[in-house]
């Protein structure tokens, strides 16, 4: 069984796997979009799947921020390697 630091830690890697990845699409995407030659209609879903990563961004770092209160909350009362109240 996984400890209570163990699980923040591998919830904080997830979380930057995440906001890297859609960061990484969005700059590829990007720059898909600087070509002169695709289609009105492909930019459009381009810029739409570009606006949807950024959504997924800002809720990734919301969930981020709930965590570390979660984090500083459980910290307080349970020893994150023993999983035991102080």
């Amino acid at each position: 069984m996984n400890t209570i630091r163990e699980l923040f830690h591998s919830l904080g890697n997830k979380h930057n796997l995440i906001t890297v990845g859609c960061g990484v699409s969005k700059e590829i995407l990007s720059n898909c979009l600087k070509n002169e030659e695709l289609p009105e209609k492909v930019k459009d879903k381009l810029n739409y799947v570009i606006k949807n990563l950024d959504k997924h961004i800002a809720d990734a770092m919301a969930a981020e921020k709930v965590a570390l209160e979660l984090h500083d909350i459980i910290y307080k009362v349970i020893n994150p390697d023993t999983g035991k109240p102080l």
